[in-house]
């Protein structure tokens, strides 16, 4: 897979950083690991869409009325809103695509997150923080429903 050409899309399901250079992507066809940073890999997908990593955090911003852990709209017209697990300052941090969410459930102290494709992961957040991850995607999701259809 060539690393500049990855758009973000309706298939995929997470990116996960690796470490400051390196982000694994799973989406329908599978996990693939590319030499990309994950921040840089966001901001071309958004920049795709016509808009921008900043741009889509500052959209966020003004549109939940929060500073943190904002979950951003990457394309408008397929409802593709990702969300993160941390800051996305923290290397640590991995994005989640709301619409590719089968089911999650607390396993210890992480969750365990399994998509529509049925691939599973666990990543290393508090159930309690996980779930407010999902709720404000999915309240992010309502407002721009609601306003597409005003």
């Amino acid at each position: 897979m060539n690393t500049k050409t990855y758009e973000i899309n309706s298939t995929t399901c997470a990116l996960i950083t690796e470490n400051n250079f390196s982000t694994t992507i799973i989406d329908i066809n599978g996990i693939t690991n590319i030499e990309y940073p994950i921040n840089k890999l966001i901001d071309y997908s958004c920049s795709y869409y016509g808009s921008s990593f900043k741009g889509r955090l500052e959209g966020a911003k003004t549109v939940l009325g929060s500073k943190y852990k904002l979950p951003i709209i990457v394309e408008e017209t397929r409802e593709i809103i990702l969300f993160p697990t941390t800051s996305y300052k923290n290397n640590e941090c991995a994005w989640i695509s709301l619409k590719n969410i089968s089911d999650y459930k607390k396993n210890g102290n992480k969750v365990t997150i399994l998509f529509k494709t049925n691939h599973q992961i666990d990543l290393n957040i508090s159930y309690e923080s996980f779930e407010n991850q999902v709720l404000r995607a999915t309240k992010l999701l309502l407002i721009l429903k609601n306003r597409k259809n005003s």
